[in-house]
Order: structure tokens, then C-alpha cells, then sequence
């Protein structure tokens, strides 16, 4: 196998591989019980976005997403400095957490508006996540910054993009979850915000991060609609894999 195994489950759960390549990945599957995990995750991950995109628009969809754009900052200002927070507890496992958020997006229906205003299919956002996920270096990271909250980050040099995931998000009265891409020279720059269902579950967040000092994410609480740079110390960071 030309490259670290590890790094092709996402492939192999989408048939992404040609036949030489699946039959030696299949053989390092069998021996490898962290892969059975990740393609048995992402299968179901690529599940829900396959019923998300085949689903009609339930009634009112446009103008409740309407709204949410109207209060999503969509130019991203100069980076910003962001305070050292303190890690804990972070692992390896994203799948189910980045299954749980794509679920989300099920429960929505099977269109999204982008920053004209359009509604725009589904399948734009599967064709991103999948792009990352399936990317050639895609890295994962996950854990824990506090009990029952679980967050995951796929990254791709190659693509250079995130995928961001989490569970267990406490409802916000008049704030929000806001997601920044951490840079090596302690700088910052904003990713979006993070919409969370009643369930605790974020919609996927799918950012750039080409840049070649981006090192990490990291999440803050902020007012409603975000911020320009942080106004609160993070709850949250985590430097990417690979």
C-alpha cells in the first residue's frame, strides 16, 4: 500500500478505492481494530448524508435558514490573537460525533442556503465533508473539554479544509458557539458560527484552513451573531493531527 493505511478508511467505506488497493486495505483491516471502527462510523456518516440529500425540503425550511444566514457574519476580518487555553482529554474516534452532527442535517432536509440567499442542494455540503474525509492526508482528532461534550476535527492540507463535529452542547439564550482556526503565531481567524439542534448536536461546520501556519481549532461562547475576535477564553481547542 503506497500510504498509511489508516488514513483510508474513508475511502474504502465510500468504494473510493481501486480493486488492488481494497484487497491489501481489506487485509490490513483485519488486524486492525481501530479501522473496523472508523469505516463501520463513517459508513453510517455517509448514510445519513445519502437520506439527507434524497429528502424534499420540509415546509418553511427556506425562511428558517434564511434567518440563521441573516445572523451568520459572512467576511471573515484580520486575525486576532486568541488566549492559550487549557487541553485535556483529546483522542482519536471522530465518527461517531461527526455521524451525530450529519444527523442534523437530516432532520433540516435536503437544502441549505448559502450567502445570496439561495436554497442550494444538499449535496453541495455531502460533496465538501466527503472531500475531506476521503482526502488522501485527512487527519482526525477528538475528545472531550468537558464531561458529556464530545467534539471532532477532520483536516486535509490537500483540500485545505475542516470538517468540525460536536455533542453535547449546552443551549445558548442570546450567544453563541463560535468555531476559530488557531495559527502558529498565536493569531486567529473565525470559521463560523456553530448551530446547535435541542438535542445538543452541531450542524457541521466545513471551513477553510489553507493556510500553511494553521495549526488547530479552537471554540468560543460569543454574542449572538459572533464577533470579530474572541471576547471570551476558549472552551474548547485542539491542535490538528498529522
Amino acid at each position: 500500500m503506497s500510504q498509511d493505511p489508516h488514513r483510508l478508511s474513508g475511502a474504502y467505506a465510500l468504494n473510493a478505492l481501486g480493486p488492488d488497493e481494497r484487497t491489501r486495505f481489506e487485509d490490513h483491516l483485519a488486524t486492525c481494530a481501530s479501522c473496523v471502527q472508523e469505516v463501520r462510523g463513517f459508513s453510517e456518516t455517509a448514510a445519513l448524508i445519502g437520506r439527507a440529500a434524497a429528502r424534499t425540503p420540509p415546509e418553511g425550511l427556506r425562511e428558517r435558514v434564511m434567518a440563521e444566514v441573516a445572523r451568520t457574519r459572512q467576511l471573515a476580518p484580520p486575525p486576532e490573537r486568541l488566549p492559550e487555553p487549557g487541553r485535556r482529554g483529546w483522542g482519536r474516534g471522530p465518527w461517531l460525533v461527526l455521524a451525530a452532527c450529519v444527523a442534523v442535517v437530516v432532520a433540516l432536509g435536503a437544502a441549505v442556503v448559502d450567502q445570496f440567499g439561495q436554497v442550494r442542494d444538499l449535496r453541495e455540503r455531502e460533496r465538501l465533508i466527503t472531500s475531506v474525509l476521503t482526502a488522501p492526508d485527512a487527519a482526525y482528532t477528538s475528545g472531550e473539554p468537558e464531561e458529556g461534550v464530545s467534539m471532532t476535527v477532520v483536516h486535509s492540507e490537500e483540500r485545505g479544509r475542516i470538517v468540525f463535529g460536536a455533542q453535547g452542547l449546552a443551549d445558548l439564550d442570546g450567544r453563541d458557539y463560535q468555531l476559530w482556526i488557531t495559527h502558529e503565531d498565536g493569531a486567529v481567524t473565525p470559521a463560523g458560527l456553530i448551530a446547535v439542534d435541542d438535542r445538543g448536536a452541531s450542524v457541521p461546520v466545513v471551513a477553510d484552513a489553507a493556510a500553511e501556519d494553521a495549526q488547530g481549532v479552537a471554540v468560543t461562547i460569543e454574542p449572538e451573531g459572533g464577533s470579530e475576535q474572541p471576547t471570551t477564553e476558549p472552551i474548547a481547542a485542539m491542535a490538528f493531527e498529522g
